[in-house]
């Protein structure tokens, strides 16, 4: 169980290494916080059992320091260095045994970013620590919370501090250390307060109390380490730290631990819980608390990584190879293969990748045919805007000086013409609606091409030849839709077999005409003979003046006219709607001909022709800039994460063994 800690450990060195400004994981870790004066620092040394961390009367952590320990006498082999040393990342590969030289090492890289006024940065330190006396174990020490900013520090610096806080601790897979003087009001303790905004339940905090033996004579932490103040599910651990006059005096961190067990052994209020305080227990218990929580995490850490490294392989697939400059053309033939074959599957529903909830492609323009124009053209009435009153008018107008026995043809062929010529909107319509779905499946399949997005040229020109295309198709398949509309408009077949005779049209006339009321009739009569007696009171030896405008109810015989108007009416409506069924099957034709399959078989050839030529391939096969620097960052991850995905390997094999 011990090993996982440096498991983890070669897991964050991969990812420190790799100059990820994020893990792109949440790695278990303890996260150290606290006041600036809370004693942070000294916990941290009591841990290591060396004097290692730089001190000051002012803010002296300024950025994050991860800290790893390595227990040598686990993890070196036999005949290895038995001494204790430091490893920084910075500096990767050299030892160093003088633990004041690693505290100068913190101090000139805390001022190498940062500057030598106090300022801060969230940029982390990496420190590895060997040595026999320590158990593994990964902390992250942060800045201590301040309330006024001294030296360059910005006003905000509370603000900036908590910000980084929060941002260490909102890692789900952390565990944080919350660090509080128990000689101050823990109502008021800054780490608490910062740990229970992420954490309110205290699942995953622990509490570290400091300077336990400078509190007020006649009271002791019991209260507090038992919980009963505020309460944390991995409970608090008392701690006694170096005073300033003990550091002054030369006193070590192995004789401070020393006197710490001393005190809370003698102590009447702590002896019983002697062996649950102290740096010891609170090592063992950092240690275990860790262990376990990797294995907590260990499953969803592992199936993110291996996630993440399938997205990112895949994005790189996406973003394919850099081009050869000697295969350019190549490259550029096989993109518009791809291109043109998407656009012939998306018409013919051959496409791998077809929506579940929506039409797409062809489905949609056969929706067009069938539905939408179907649809429209039924609409379309024979009496749409012709009333029996301009039947009749047509009917007369027709005659002209010639009495009719029977209804002239003229009058039904003009009649008849003018209702057909209806049809001809919705009909181009038609072949507009199918060019927008063109132009939209063309834009899909740019979109099921993801190398035309490395191209961005390439992608623009495609796109103009493609609309371009589309345009040039739509002006004949217009004046095909134009031309069958003209074709019946040319020649009223009026032997067409499915077209009325004009013997039934009379009869169906008669048979309305005896079923009309015959008080209306008379009604309508009387008042048409009264009409015209009243135009002859002028006198008997003069004709009437002619009105300036004659109408047709003004004139004829009513029983005549009638009749005459449902024989038209009978005929229009059966040869209107045998051209109509015939331009709901000829229009779908002409647009499938003209302009669909004039597309989907001419688009290969035309991008071919407009796009393939040498003097166009530098220009159409250049990437954009942040295209190269996207690829080279996904090949930097890949990497990092194929390595984490060894490192988990082992931790699994570990866990397996075990």
């Amino acid at each position: 169980m011990d090993s996982l800690i440096p498991i983890i450990q070669k897991l964050q060195d991969v990812f420190q290494m790799a100059g990820l400004g994020k893990a792109p994981v949440d790695l278990p870790q303890l996260i150290v916080v606290g006041s600036q004066s809370a004693g942070k620092s000294s916990v941290l040394e009591k841990i290591v059992g060396r004097d290692f961390l730089p001190r000051g009367s002012t803010i002296v952590t300024r950025r994050p320091l991860v800290l790893q320990l390595i227990n040598t006498k686990i993890h070196t082999q036999p005949g290895g260095d038995s001494k204790e040393w430091g490893e920084f990342l910075h500096r990767k590969g050299e030892k160093i045994y003088s633990f004041e030289r690693i505290k100068d090492e913190i101090n000139a890289e805390t001022d190498r970013v940062v500057g030598t006024n106090c300022g801060i940065s969230s940029e982390p330190i990496n420190l590895k620590i060997f040595s026999p006396s320590v158990l593994d174990l990964t902390l992250v020490d942060l800045p201590g919370i301040t309330k006024n900013p001294v030296g360059d520090q910005p006003p905000d610096i509370e603000v900036r501090i908590r910000n980084m806080a929060v941002q260490y601790i909102s890692n789900p897979n952390s565990i944080i250390v919350a660090v509080s003087p128990a000689n101050a009001d823990m109502a008021n303790s800054e780490s608490l307060k910062l740990a229970r905004t992420i954490d309110p339940d205290g699942h995953r905090t622990l509490g570290v109390l400091t300077k336990i033996d400078l509190m007020d004579k006649g009271t002791n932490a019991w209260d507090m380490l038992n919980g009963k103040v505020i309460q944390l599910r991995h409970g608090y651990v008392g701690m006694v730290n170096r005073s300033q006059a003990d550091i002054n005096s030369g006193k070590t961190v192995k004789q401070q631990i020393a006197d710490e067990a001393k005190f809370f052994r003698s102590h009447h209020a702590y002896r019983s819980i002697a062996d649950k305080l102290g740096t010891g227990y609170l090592t063992e218990r950092l240690n275990s608390i860790l262990v376990n929580h990797i294995n907590k995490v260990l499953p969803s850490m592992c199936t993110k990584i291996t996630q993440q490294l399938l997205e990112k392989e895949n994005k790189l697939r996406e973003l394919g190879a850099p081009v050869p400059s000697d295969d350019k053309g190549g490259v550029l033939l096989q993109i518009l293969l791809k291109y043109s074959k998407a656009f012939a599957d998306a018409i013919d529903g051959k496409l791998q990748n077809l929506t579940q909830n929506d039409l797409c492609g062809g489905s949609r323009i056969s929706d067009i045919f069938h539905n939408v124009f179907a649809r429209s053209l039924h609409r379309i009435q024979p009496f749409d805007d012709l009333s029996d009153h301009q039947i009749r008018t047509a009917i007369l107008n027709a005659t002209a000086t010639k009495p009719s026995l029977f209804v002239t043809e003229d009058s039904f062929q003009l009649l008849v013409k003018r209702q057909i010529a209806r049809l001809k909107t919705p009909s181009v319509q038609c072949s507009e609606l199918v060019y927008d779905e063109l132009r939209r499946i063309a834009a899909q399949c740019e979109n099921l091409t993801p190398e035309l997005g490395r191209f961005p040229d390439l992608k623009l020109r495609l796109s103009e030849c493609t609309r371009d295309l589309i345009r040039r198709k739509l002006e004949p398949t217009k004046e095909m839709i134009a031309n069958l509309i003209h074709i019946e408009l040319s020649y009223i077949k009026t032997t067409h077999p499915d077209f009325i005779s004009s013997a039934k049209a009379m009869a169906l006339a008669k048979n309305q005409a005896s079923q009309q009321n015959e008080s209306r009739q008379k009604e309508l009569l009387a008042g048409l003979t009264e009409t015209l007696n009243s135009i002859t009171v002028a006198g008997d030896d003069k004709l009437p003046d002619v009105p300036p405008v004659l109408r047709s109810q003004d004139i004829g015989d009513y029983d005549k006219g009638t009749s005459e108007t449902r024989i038209i009416k009978t005929l229009i409506q059966s040869y209107f709607n045998i051209v109509q069924k015939i331009v709901k099957d000829a229009v779908p034709k002409a647009v499938m001909h003209f302009l669909v399959q004039g597309c989907r078989n001419s688009i290969q050839g035309e991008l071919v022709k407009s796009l393939y030529k040498a003097n166009l391939f530098e220009d159409l096969m250049s990437e954009e800039p942040h295209t190269k620097k996207e690829r080279e960052e996904l090949d930097k991850m890949i990497k990092v994460l194929r390595k984490a995905v060894k490192v988990v390997k082992a931790v699994q094999d570990h866990s397996v063994a075990g």
